[in-house]
């Protein structure tokens, strides 16, 4: 009876622990209409964290966006797409600039105004999110 009981307050204790652990998978869009998400933002459960971006369609990430409290942070960009950051902007308003310039098709997704949105409002395209 003693081990009885003590399996299942193991048992409980690990499924309350394990259970209550939130898992933050990123959301996705998909910009080009493929079916393989592009863009993936990362959040603590409400608000976007980081974004990372495939914009070249190959499959391999090429914009990291650093977002803390709400703000743009940083940014870092792999323009020749050989698996190395080599431009890093530390200002918001020209990684949206580079961005409008080099890649108009990821506006929405990338340069935004408010990085300090609620992940449940970041997809304004039903049926482009998981």
């Amino acid at each position: 009876m003693r081990r009885l009981n003590t399996a299942v307050l193991i048992s409980l204790a690990l499924f309350f622990c394990l259970g209550a652990a939130p898992v933050n998978k990123p959301k996705t869009l998909d910009v080009n209409q493929d079916g393989k998400p592009d863009v993936f933002y990362h959040h603590d459960g409400e608000n976007v964290t980081r974004i990372h971006a495939d914009t070249n369609y190959d499959g391999t990430d090429d914009i990291l966006v650093h977002v803390e409290d709400g703000k743009f942070k940083k940014a870092q960009i792999d323009a020749d797409h050989d698996g190395e950051y080599e431009t890093k902007i530390d200002n918001e308003a020209q990684f949206k600039n580079w961005v409008n310039e080099n890649r108009p098709d990821f506006n929405d997704s990338l340069g935004w105004d408010d990085y300090s949105c609620k992940i449940s409002k970041v997809f304004w395209k039903p049926g482009e999110h998981n």
